[in-house]
């Protein structure tokens, strides 16, 4: 399949909440083998308020009203996922603001593309992929900024220092304090080099 195959046959944003609500009730019925009730009911209810409450600061919102663009946004992600339910509704909203198209996929459930996506050899999710009127990827975004990156890079370095309750502790303060702007100057920043790019095969 083909990245706009994926996108042809991908969820859209409200698609992808009603699924990951599903899987929830499945998962209750099941009497919560794999322990993911917690994990999904928590980021169901933290996507919402995070859609809800998003905003862009200033300098975001004029740079988002200068961008147009010809890709497309397709994100692989899971419901269980901390950082995607921090991350996919701000996604949701620039790709709404940018009028593109906007589909979900889910990582289990594509395992072959998302082979091609690992993070230093992980199937860390969330991942955005650009894809272009061409069906080539423009840029990929994730699994989380550049910020969050960094303080996963200090936890694999030294974990006696800096432990893994450290990081998500971190990493949560870091997603409350930055309300989601990083995640929007990131994509805005690969959309651009994006468009640069091709300025300069044109000329």
């Amino acid at each position: 399949m083909t990245l706009l195959d994926y996108l042809k046959n991908g969820y859209s944003y409200e698609k992808y909440i009603e699924k990951i609500e599903d899987q929830l009730e499945e998962q209750i019925e099941l009497d919560d083998p794999k322990d993911y009730v917690q994990y999904y009911a928590l980021n169901l209810q933290r996507m919402r308020r995070v859609h809800k409450t998003f905003k862009y600061n200033p300098v975001e919102s004029n740079r988002v009203k200068n961008t147009k663009t010809d890709i497309k946004f397709l994100v692989i992600s899971e419901g269980w996922c901390g950082d995607a339910s921090q991350i996919v509704p701000v996604i949701d909203h620039l790709a709404s603001d940018l009028n593109v198209e906007l589909k979900f996929i889910f990582r289990d459930e594509n395992l072959d593309l998302m082979e091609n996506y690992k993070t230093n050899g992980a199937l860390s999710i969330p991942i955005l992929i650009g894809v272009t009127p061409n069906d080539e990827e423009a840029f990929r975004f994730g699994p989380r900024p550049a910020k969050g990156m960094e303080f996963l890079a200090k936890y694999k370095k030294d974990p006696d220092k800096y432990s893994k309750d450290d990081f998500h502790e971190d990493l949560q303060r870091f997603y409350n304090e930055n309300h989601g702007q990083d995640i929007i100057s990131e994509i805005i920043e690969l959309i651009e080099d994006y468009q640069s790019d091709i300025q300069t095969k044109e000329e």
